[in-house]
């Protein structure tokens, strides 16, 4: 009696479809308040690289409401209410470490994208909540 090789197939293309979803897992980023007062907020948005290293962080708003940034040392920051830089040379976010930066904003459940830099290029883009 001849054995189906369907078991072995499954099994396969599970293994690569986990494999590809782990290779394709880039930053994450979470976002909070961390205080409010008189119609402004601090927003804490904090980066972990998963792989790789970070470089830049920018962090667009719609509704056009950052109006100042702090940035964690050895970072430069800078905002025109509706996109926010940051940007380091020195002092990039390792693989598996995370950085906090500050925001203030007048509108703290505006929706954020959140794009990650490496060196030179785009590494990747996540909507904070």
């Amino acid at each position: 009696m001849k054995r189906s090789r369907l078991p072995i197939l499954l099994g396969m293309l599970v293994v690569v479809a986990l494999v590809g979803a782990s290779a394709a897992a880039g930053p994450t980023v979470s976002k909070r308040v961390l205080g409010e007062a008189e119609g402004a907020a601090v927003l804490v948005i904090q980066v972990t690289a998963t792989e790789g290293s970070i470089y830049g962080v920018t962090i667009e708003d719609a509704s056009g409401s950052m109006y100042d940034v702090v940035a964690p040392k050895g970072w430069v920051g800078i905002t025109s209410g509706g996109k926010t830089l940051f940007r380091t040379d020195a002092k990039p976010i390792a693989a598996g470490s995370r950085l906090a930066f500050r925001v203030l904003t007048t509108n703290k459940d505006a929706g954020l994208t959140v794009t990650f830099h490496d060196a030179v290029s785009v590494v990747g883009v996540a909507q904070a909540l």
